[in-house]
């Protein structure tokens, strides 16, 4: 009879959930778009219709109609400058500006209506 230690199962555990916390990690620095397995499917790109910093909420237009999320004090806020062939860097509220290109991925199913991470993307300095 063959058992698996427990050293083995926490291993394999730590091996599989080591790409998602990669990609979180990392996601700061990935341009609108481009974000492997979750630009598109699990994400909303399209252009910021309003922010209202009261409500904390944000209005995002894209092909398909307007969604509206909650910010909250866990949503990341990122700003994309790779148009500006600069590097990413953290933003906040004051970012987003009506009128920019985001790309919004919701916090757990893609139908939630609170923002996990913004990003926002800067043409100009």
């Amino acid at each position: 009879m063959h058992t698996t230690s427990p050293g083995a199962v926490l291993l394999a555990a730590l091996l599989a959930a080591q790409p998602a916390y990669a990609q979180k990690a990392t996601e700061q620095f990935i341009p609108i778009g481009q974000s492997p397995g979750i630009s598109g499917t699990l994400t909303r790109i399209g252009e910021i219709a309003a922010t209202d910093s009261r409500a904390r909420t944000l209005t995002l237009r894209d092909a398909s109609g307007t969604v509206t999320v909650r910010l909250t004090d866990k949503t990341r806020i990122f700003l994309d400058r790779s148009k500006l062939k600069q590097g990413n860097l953290e933003g906040s509220t004051a970012d987003l500006q009506p009128g920019r290109r985001a790309e919004i991925r919701p916090e757990g199913a893609p139908e939630s209506p609170t923002a996990d991470w913004v990003k926002v993307e800067i043409t100009q300095r």
